[in-house]
């Protein structure tokens, strides 16, 4: 065992001396060691750096307060017109080349130093958490400088998205918080805040909800104002938003409380609109079939078509109501009454000079009905009861009897409906008795 731990490790010495003996591994050792010194004098040394060029840089802005506390207020948008806008020159070490880029380089515009209102070029600053920032390209911009305003402005709420049909929907004014919102900036831009506005979407809703909306400040024509250089009390809001059911109504009224003259009835009445929508709770709805009206106790005694606006009270259980005025019209007409009509008399109607007729019985009743108007003033000189004779000759006849047309008046029965009817010559003297 000896023997051989002896001659093994002759042999490794040897493979050692071999390999020292080898010039390329010696210049391959000669580099390894020349990188372990170059790193140990970069992480050793920071006064080695470099120059680096960095583009598309952002600006912020500082000292608006001290530029608000002078009663100013930046009126460029800076972020907007000046975003990557901005290069810059860094010196960097060595160690650092490799982690600096543009989102660890800062690039200030300070406002604090401005005393007027106008257009000011103002120097830029940067740092560097990297490197030290030596050029800036630009290394100023121009900004406007506008008198700070403050205003405040009411909340408005705007539902948005897909209503149910059968459903109502709407702000709750009362629950909206806060009320308004106090918008401070740039008088240019402050001057033309009229309104804050919240979108609430409903899709979906069933029943009544809460919810907190973003603030969106608009001018009078509901174009939205850069929010940027504005300061505001609040940029959110809470509110509910009512919804129930609806139902339409049709509208209706007691007859029996309009007072009309003597010989008028009423014909119908009628509403416009005929039918209100009712929002309210399902319970209420599915116990109201009708939206009564109420009589006015001055309503006039009628004896023609007549027309009124009325308005409907709210029941307190309604959340809404499609309209809270209607027109009533109350169509009338007379009434129809039936009068019998005795002893009116036969006249011959078409029978030649050269005859005479006796008539038997020479007089009818007639059963005539019409407006109550109409009959309450008939006599029996109003009704005209004939026998047609046209063509008849010497005889005797049965005839029937007509009563004339009158378009307001209907003649119901005549009794009786034939009568006897003798015709001689006009030159005999002959008398009949007039009723057999």
């Amino acid at each position: 065992m000896k023997k051989f731990n002896a001659a093994l490790m002759k042999e490794w010495l040897h493979s050692i001396k071999n390999a020292l003996m080898n010039r390329i591994f010696l210049k391959i050792l000669s580099v390894v060691f020349a990188l372990l010194i170059w790193a140990y004098i970069i992480d050793t040394t920071p006064d080695l750096t470099r120059s680096r060029f960095v583009e598309n840089l952002s600006v912020s802005v500082t000292g608006t307060t001290a530029l608000n506390n002078n009663g100013l207020a930046l009126a460029t948008d800076v972020y907007q017109e000046f975003q990557g806008a901005i290069d810059a020159s860094v010196n960097v070490s060595q160690k650092e080349y490799a982690r600096l880029s543009d989102e660890n380089i800062s690039v200030f515009l300070d406002v604090s130093n401005i005393r007027s209102a106008g257009m000011h070029e103002i120097p830029l600053s940067a740092t560097s958490s990297h490197g030290t920032v030596t050029n800036l390209y630009p290394e100023a911009i121009s900004v406007r400088i506008d008198y700070l305003d403050t205003r405040e402005v009411p909340i408005e709420v705007e539902m948005t998205g897909t209503s149910k049909d059968d459903h109502w929907y709407s702000v709750n004014e009362m629950s909206i918080n806060p009320q308004t919102v106090v918008v401070s900036g740039p008088a240019s831009i402050v001057q033309n805040a009229t309104r804050a506005v919240a979108q609430v979407d409903i899709t979906g809703q069933s029943s009544t909800f809460r919810r907190a909306a973003i603030l969106r400040l608009q001018d009078s024509n509901s174009e939205a104002l850069n929010t940027r250089l504005l300061t505001r009390s609040s940029s959110t809001c809470s509110v509910s938003i009512d919804v129930y059911p609806v139902k339409e109504l049709p509208v209706s009224a007691d007859a029996s409380q309009i007072v009309v003259a003597d010989g008028f009835e009423i014909a119908e009445i009628t509403f416009q609109p005929a039918t209100i929508t009712v929002a309210a709770q399902s319970t209420l709805l599915d116990e109201i079939e009708e939206l009564p009206v109420e009589i006015p106790d001055n309503l006039p005694t009628l004896n023609k078509t007549y027309t009124k606006r009325l308005s409907l009270s709210k029941l307190p259980d309604f959340k809404f109501m499609s309209t809270n005025q209607v027109y009533m019209t109350i169509t009338l007409r007379e009434k129809i009454a039936s009068v019998a009509v005795s002893n009116v008399s036969v006249e011959v109607l078409g029978l030649s000079d050269e005859y005479e007729a006796f008539l038997m019985p020479s007089t009818v009743s007639v059963m005539v009905t019409g407006p109550q108007t109409k009959i309450n003033e008939l006599t029996k000189e109003d009704v005209y009861v004939y026998a047609d004779l046209s063509n008849l000759m010497n005889g005797t006849y049965h005839l029937p009897v007509f009563v004339g047309n009158n378009s307001e008046l209907s003649y119901d029965l005549i009794t009786p409906q034939f009568i006897k009817v003798v015709v001689t010559d006009a030159k005999r003297n002959v008398s009949y008795p007039m009723e057999e």
